[in-house]
């Protein structure tokens, strides 16, 4: 008995491996409209961009692997936002500047691959927002640092191994935010991508030195309601211009072809 369960282990995993590898797994293009974004979770949600945002369309290994998908799996700006307890600016840069990384590594509608992508960050895990970034990209990706799934006994499957596929520097590197450059990497083919943001052109401006006071005042319950309420916009302003220019203003995301 344990032979034959052995054997059609093997099959199982052999099968998975050779589909999710093969190049031509993920080159059917599936169309999302923007009405097909709203996710039926049960929150209610006082700004309604939050679940407006298109998803990310992603094949996993892993679920195909273990029979609980055969089809592309949308991933939700809501989910991230979830994760991140808020939506502001950097979350809404991180969901894009990864969607705009991934677009380019799978071009043609490709459909993205979950653990077939590396990502080295540009800094250590608790420097400025870096880490914050970090869970959005994992979120979406799949690739995590040391604490991510092992593939364990999927072994003869690498996309089903998740950790040590994002890295951060050991210390950290002191570089400004426009000059940070999250690198994304396809394993299969080797391509690369470094992708960065300018939060300079963010508008409204909701930097941290524009932000300080007026957090402090709204955390403390000192705000008056007018101060309160302009906060509360201009920070989902932020992030909703973020969502909507990325990939259109010029400068506001970048992405190359990195060496």
């Amino acid at each position: 008995m344990k032979k034959l369960y052995s054997v059609f282990a093997i099959l199982i995993i052999a099968t998975m491996t050779l589909s999710a590898c093969a190049p031509s797994v993920a080159a059917q293009p599936v169309a999302v409209e923007a009405e097909q974004a709203q996710v039926a979770s049960g929150a209610n949600w006082n700004f309604d961009y939050i679940q407006q945002v298109p998803p990310i369309m992603m094949r996993d290994a892993l679920l195909e692997t273990v029979g609980q998908t055969s089809e592309p799996v949308p991933y939700y700006y809501e989910e991230a936002v979830k994760l991140s307890g808020h939506s502001c600016m950097i979350v809404a840069a991180a969901w894009s500047m990864t969607r705009l990384a991934l677009e380019e590594l799978y071009p043609a509608g490709e459909i993205p691959v979950r653990g077939q992508i590396l990502v080295d960050m540009p800094g250590a895990e608790d420097e400025w927002n870096i880490g914050v970034f970090g869970e959005v990209m994992t979120y979406i990706t799949g690739a995590s640092p040391k604490t991510g799934f092992s593939g364990s006994i999927f072994a003869g499957n690498p996309l089903t191994v998740r950790k040590n596929k994002m890295v951060y520097t050991d210390e950290p590197v002191g570089t400004a935010p426009p000059k940070m450059e999250f690198i994304f990497s396809r394993m299969d083919t080797g391509k690369s991508v470094a992708v960065s943001w300018n939060i300079a052109l963010v508008q409204p401006p909701t930097n941290e030195k524009i932000l300080q006071e007026p957090a402090s005042k709204l955390t403390s319950g000192t705000a008056t309601d007018e101060e309160a309420k302009k906060f509360i916009q201009d920070w989902n302003d932020a992030a909703l211009f973020v969502l909507e220019n990325a990939g259109k203003l010029d400068g506001l995301v970048t992405v190359r072809v990195a060496e």
